[in-house]
């Protein structure tokens, strides 16, 4: 007769100590990378502070790839070493642990400090993707809309930058810089708002002159009021527009 022992629970409780193994040195890899990128943020700090801007988002960048978290255009040594850690880090949905939390917040923070760098160098698009990146992992960061709303305004995109500066305002109200922004970029925007205003009405004339044309009409009959309270228009027709051009 064959007495069965039981094998299995010994089996198990290697295995379970193989995963507690691979847990603490992922959990190790992690808190590495994290020391790595907290030394790179201080350099950079450091170099802002100096006026050494490039060399300054040099270090955010290194900082960036130590967390597993850099786009295509960074040129870094490291950058490819980290994909098991970019993985981890690009999804915060897969976790609400602390560390995940920890993590996202130094990268937000690091993100908005290379926006900084970019800005003074210029490099608008790239400051850009840097604070989006940054709002898209913590969406109440006043400093990354406001470094977005900078980056816009270099851009062209003076709708943007208003409105990044009007939620700057919202988050952190007593924001001087935005204060100052939304009051430099309001009237701009009306005034881009009103020219697009009149290239669509003129853009309508033409095509509806065209249209009218086939009836003996033009938008000459049309005579088109601006109420000055909303900025609305009200059309009315004039049967005689004609002779009323000819007298």
């Amino acid at each position: 007769m064959v007495t069965l022992t039981s094998c299995d629970d010994d089996d198990d409780d290697g295995e379970d100590e193989r995963v507690r193994g691979e847990e603490n040195i992922e959990s190790t890899d992690v808190e590495r990378a994290r020391q790595r990128a907290l030394e790179a943020k201080r350099i950079g700090n450091d170099l802002f502070a100096r006026g050494d801007v490039r060399g300054a988002s040099d270090a955010y960048a290194r900082a960036l790839t130590s967390l597993g978290d850099f786009d295509d255009d960074d040129d870094d040594d490291d950058v490819g070493k980290n994909a098991a850690l970019n993985d981890q880090i690009e999804k915060p949905s897969r976790k609400e642990g602390g560390n995940d939390k920890e993590l996202h917040a130094l990268i937000a923070v690091t993100r908005a400090n290379r926006a900084a760098c970019r800005l003074k160098l210029g490099d608008f698009q790239g400051a850009k993707t840097d604070a989006e990146r940054a709002i898209a992992l913590d969406e109440t960061y006043a400093k990354a809309y406001a470094r977005r709303g900078a980056a816009n305004e270099g851009l062209e995109n003076y709708e943007g930058a208003l409105e990044d500066f009007q939620k700057v305002q919202t988050l952190a109200p007593g924001d001087a810089g935005a204060r100052a922004a939304c009051a430099r970029l309001t009237p701009i925007v009306e005034k881009k708002r009103e020219e697009m205003k009149e290239e669509v009405m003129e853009t309508m004339k033409s095509l509806g002159n065209s249209l009218l044309g086939n009836f003996g009409l033009s938008l000459d009959n049309f005579k088109a009021e601006k109420d000055p309270n909303t900025g609305s228009y009200s059309i009315n027709f004039v049967q005689d527009a004609g002779r009323a051009t000819k007298s």
